[in-house]
């Protein structure tokens, strides 16, 4: 009997922002003989380090660190480049005998590693348009109730109040006359190529808010406002899309005059936490996600050594 060529295996820390995903990933990284690629949608770019959390100095010196600070800010990157990205790092990393951890907060690119994107769907402006006009008139559910005349398999996995999916929906199948649904079964989002043990890092929300705040402040302390002067001096316009992330925008409306100082710090700590619930809404449907919180640290080198040594 051939031997079945066994898929390599990772180990994946996600959460929401300011969980500590990085120093528990480091913790693994160094027990389990294994280094990180960054699953972090910011961190990508160079010349902003500040804003975006990077590992320090000092983190990445105690391990490797993989798709952090290698494209300019005026460059495109997306899920799908991740992916190939990831796929060719993970590959190199498993022919040495090392650990590939995938790391960060951006639930969609770790999506697109572990099961791909399928095909992009059709769109359609007008109609977007004209759904989004009946859902401010009518409300959400009104739509939903279209929904599950139209497409009732969708409308059961979709809650009446989730109005950006519940139109995505109504548009798909109002263009192909096929349930959302079955195109994600279509495809499947199911191409497995690796063994993943997912962790993910949660805490109370009040202590994460707190963690936000602090970080926030950290990162003001640091430099942010320089930092961002000094990407609108090397000709990084403040309309990029990267640009008009969360603290980069902050600090373009400060610098603009838009805002006081005051607000711009309340906003941006605003939206992080904003950014976060986002996250955690994201993760919470994965139900292959085991969570712990981070000073659980104990635990979830065991579950990572045993997963590894199985």
């Amino acid at each position: 009997m051939k031997n079945k060529r066994l898929k390599p295996r990772i180990i994946v820390v996600c959460g929401p922002t300011a969980t500590g995903k990085t120093a528990a990933a480091i913790a693994l990284a160094q027990r389990l003989k294994g280094e990180i690629i960054g699953a972090d949608s910011m961190q990508i770019y160079k010349h902003m380090d500040i804003g975006t959390a990077k590992p320090t100095a000092k983190e990445n010196a105690a391990v490797r660190h993989y798709l952090v600070d290698v494209i300019s800010p005026n460059q495109p990157y997306d899920a799908a480049r991740f992916a190939e990205d990831a796929a060719v790092i993970i590959t190199r990393l498993a022919q040495r005998g090392l650990v590939p951890l995938i790391v960060g907060g951006t639930g969609l690119y770790i999506k697109a590693l572990l099961h791909g994107l399928f095909e992009q769907l059709p769109k359609d402006p007008d109609l977007r348009a004209r759904l989004r006009f009946e859902a401010a008139e009518q409300g959400s559910a009104f739509l939903h109730d279209r929904l599950k005349t139209k497409d009732p398999k969708s409308a059961a996995k979709i809650h009446f109040n989730d109005t950006y999916r519940i139109i995505r929906a109504l548009e798909v199948y109002e263009l192909t006359q096929k349930a959302i649904v079955e195109h994600h079964k279509t495809h499947g989002f199911a191409e497995q190529p690796y063994e993943a043990l997912k962790i993910g890092l949660h805490m109370e929300r009040e202590a994460l808010y707190d963690r936000i705040d602090k970080r926030v402040d950290q990162m003001l302390d640091s430099g942010l406002l320089d930092e961002v002067k000094t990407l609108l001096e090397k000709g990084y316009s403040a309309e990029l899309k990267t640009m008009q992330s969360i603290g980069y925008r902050h600090m373009v409306a400060y610098l603009k005059g838009e805002i006081e100082w005051d607000e711009a710090v309340r906003t941006m700590k605003r939206d992080t936490r904003r950014y976060a619930k986002r996250q955690m809404t994201w993760f919470k449907a994965d139900d292959e996600i085991i969570w712990k919180q981070p000073h659980e640290i104990d635990e979830i080198m065991d579950l990572a050594t045993d997963f590894i040594q199985s």
